[in-house]
């Protein structure tokens, strides 16, 4: 019952709609040539990748079934999605208590998520063979 009130909920289905017409949109325009899409500022202004440069085009490959480029635009972000499925899951079947793992609500999980997020950026900045390897395609 409470799955059926979510699923039908009118935040839900405008999430619905919007994932649907952005999954469409990155599977026929490929991003780096696509003037729909936002480039990063932090790499206009700096000239460093940020965490999230080439998760657009990673997306985009993961929609194409290339996972060997989608892992080699943005692999943080790739690692990211069973985290974010199974978060999207909680909230729509609404057992927050039984199902919620503890661990990922712990401030040590934040910290150490906070971590990995700034040792990749630094290590997909530095021009040396095995970090260039995580540095997104041009």
């Amino acid at each position: 019952m409470v799955l059926l009130k979510k699923l039908n909920s009118k935040p839900f289905l405008l999430a619905a709609f919007a994932l649907s017409c952005m999954t469409l949109l990155y599977f026929f325009l490929f991003p780096l040539y696509g003037q729909y899409f936002p480039k990063c500022i932090f790499y206009n202004a700096t000239g460093l990748y940020c965490p999230g440069c080439g998760s657009q085009r990673a997306i985009s490959a993961l929609l194409h079934l290339d996972i060997a480029d989608a892992a080699h635009d943005n692999l943080l972000a790739i690692v990211s999605i069973p985290f974010l499925v199974y978060a999207f899951a909680l909230y729509v079947t609404g057992d927050d208590a039984p199902k919620r793992c503890s661990l990922f609500y712990s401030p040590l999980f934040v910290k150490f998520v906070l971590a990995v997020v700034i040792c990749f950026c630094i290590a997909r900045n530095i021009p040396a063979y095995p970090f260039t390897l995580l540095a997104p395609l041009n």
